[in-house]
């Protein structure tokens, strides 16, 4: 395996207003990036993470911080996939979130079900919950350079809600046609 070009981001913001380090840290984190110890950030060499750590550069030293962008790679497999190992366990645990939130999700859709609860207000309710999951699935796997272990499991889950959302539909409408119980 070639070795793969890593950009680490060491930066130092003033403490207030925390506005600054917030937004920073969101950016990085919204792209995947790794934290390996306070203000140093880790992604995979890319031309667009390249152009993500300038912005993200730019807004540090508009903030009154510094910072160095470099290019770096392990000194060899073993280390690299330490590095990787750290990328999908942080995946995993986004993964893990999402996996609570779709157990919610079906489970107040066969609360509903239960209860005959067959109104559009339950069908608004339960599309923007569906239509949640299935954004943050998105966000997630976008961040997902590596093939974390969760990810095959999240995505039958969502499809699994899916499922379930449609399957709910079809008796909201149904009621509504009186051709229901």
């Amino acid at each position: 395996m070639e070795p793969r070009g890593w950009l680490l981001m060491v930066y130092k913001i003033p403490p207030e207003p925390s506005r600054y380090r917030v937004a920073v840290w969101r950016r990085l984190k919204g792209a995947g990036a790794v934290y390996l110890q306070n203000s140093v950030a880790v992604l995979p060499d890319s031309p667009a993470h390249r152009e993500l750590l300038a912005g993200v550069a730019r807004e540090i030293e508009e903030a009154g911080g510094e910072n160095v962008i470099l290019l770096a790679w392990a000194p060899g497999a073993e280390e690299e996939q330490k590095v990787i190992a750290r990328f999908n366990a942080e995946r995993d645990v986004e993964y893990a979130e999402l996996l609570e939130q779709c157990a919610a999700f079906l489970e107040e859709i066969r609360y509903e079900t239960e209860r005959c609860n067959f109104t559009f207000a339950e069908l608004e309710e339960n599309e923007e919950g569906l239509k949640r999951l299935e954004s943050w699935l998105a966000r997630i796997s976008q961040r997902d350079m590596f093939g974390a272990a969760r990810a095959e499991q999240a995505q039958a889950r969502v499809q699994e809600c899916r499922e379930a959302f449609e399957r709910f539909a079809a008796r909201i409408f149904a009621a509504s046609e009186g051709t229901q119980p």
